[in-house]
């Protein structure tokens, strides 16, 4: 009962909370500001080095890297008998990876929603409109939400899961390493004008829901 409190329904409560906060506020836009160069008509790290390639494009090989290597130990692991017992977590990490990515991909699909830079605000060409809001049907559909680079990074939060039953240390080590992983991917698309804040909240806890339905649902807590 404690696990599924701290570990369900309060991660559950928080992302409510969260959602109903931006959504009847302007936050997205005022932290969206402060990236943004009004005079010059430009984000301030739109052509950045940092934000373009090592973020985003170093940042997606790395996760890319991660899961393929995953790939290899779990097919492997039917071959080799030192990688036999490196089986279901090499599982469990490709799926949280791709179950992640995959559900913030529908998201964008579907959910109708604009990045910054499509503003009229950020010299787009479309108004904005709060994510749970009706958006005007002669409007473009939007593909930005939630936030699909940093939703490889948060994918990583099944490092927690996959530790804690054995060490809490390195549990609560992997647990920030996502999140601070997650952070700097995000950081990295605000300030190119990509994302909103509320993007990549909304795909840490899908990261987040995801890793532990694995864990209890699909690997009963057997990793």
């Amino acid at each position: 009962m404690r696990f599924w409190l701290t570990h369900a329904a309060l991660p559950a409560a928080l992302l409510f909370i969260t959602t109903i906060l931006l959504e009847f506020s302007n936050f997205d836009v005022q932290l969206a500001n402060r990236f943004f160069d009004f005079e010059n008509h430009r984000w301030f790290a739109g052509e950045s080095w940092w934000a373009n390639q090592l973020l985003h494009k170093t940042g997606r090989d790395f996760i890319a890297l991660i899961a393929i290597f995953s790939l290899l130990g779990f097919i492997l692991s039917w071959v080799s008998k030192h990688l036999r017992p490196y089986r279901r977590a090499c599982g469990y990490a490709l799926l949280s990876i791709v179950l992640t990515t995959g559900l913030v991909f529908l998201g964008k699909k579907y959910s109708n929603v604009d990045c910054p830079w499509d503003l009229a605000m950020y010299n787009g060409n479309r108004p904005y409109v709060h994510i749970f809001s009706n958006k005007p049907d002669d409007i473009d559909i939007g593909r930005c939400f939630p936030g699909g680079h940093s939703s490889g990074a948060f994918s990583l939060l099944f490092l927690y899961f996959l530790f804690r039953d054995k060490n809490r240390r390195w549990a609560v080590a992997g647990l920030g390493f996502a999140l601070v992983l997650g952070s700097l991917y995000s950081y990295g698309q605000w300030v190119r004008g990509a994302h909103f804040i509320s993007h990549d909240i909304w795909s840490a806890f899908i990261a987040w829901f995801v890793a532990l339905g694995l864990y209890k649902g699909v690997f009963r807590g057997r990793i």
